[in-house]
């Protein structure tokens, strides 16, 4: 992939903090007793079933906290395109000050270390899979509640959609943050950097 298609991989990437706001509202906020009249046959639900559920969904709100996470890597994946664009020209240029400049906040800089993006990225699919077991799990309580009509209306709503959604976020940052590193070795070595 060069460095174009990079860009703009990465620029299409959906926001993750809207993505989880919808998946919140569209699965979360109906689950919550007082958010669901519009889906009455949840508040039906038996009062053992509905404790088990409350239980799960306050351990589910750490892993939706830590998942909103993923738009900063997003951000830095934005930022580091720019870099690779910058450390292009730089060759083009013969400026080495500038080439080692960019190759030094990439390597070396608090927020920008490639190094902890990478790892945040990591963290970031590890939260995406947690919240898909989560939400299999507590969709599984919940249709052992529901009658078979009613189950199919809950799950015709749209939350499915935005935690599919959320995992392709995952599964691409892992893709870019790799095409990334491919091209800072590779301009480094072109800049004789790596020394």
């Amino acid at each position: 992939m060069d460095l174009r298609s990079l860009k703009k991989e990465v620029h299409s990437l959906d926001n993750i903090h809207e993505t989880v706001q919808q998946f919140q509202d569209s699965w979360i906020k109906p689950l919550r007793s007082n958010t669901n009249s519009h889906l009455p046959f949840i508040q039906n639900i038996s009062p053992e079933a509905k404790k088990e559920l409350n239980k799960k969904l306050s351990t589910f709100y750490d892993i939706v906290y830590q998942t909103k996470k993923g738009q900063t890597v997003t951000e830095k994946l934005q930022q580091y395109t720019r870099y690779l664009i910058d450390l292009k020209l730089t060759e083009m240029q013969g400026d080495h000050i500038k080439a080692r400049i960019i190759t030094n906040n990439m390597l070396h800089d608090e927020f920008f270390n490639i190094q902890n993006t990478i790892s945040e990225v990591k963290a970031f699919d590890t939260h995406t899979q947690k919240l898909s077991a989560q939400y299999n799990e507590i969709n599984l309580l919940i249709h052992k509640e529901l009658s078979l009509d009613e189950t199919v209306f809950f799950m015709d709503l749209p939350h499915k959609k935005y935690l599919y959604n959320l995992l392709q976020i995952a599964k691409k940052q892992k893709s870019i943050v790799r095409q990334v590193g491919l091209h800072f070795v590779s301009l480094t070595r072109n800049n004789n950097l790596g020394k």
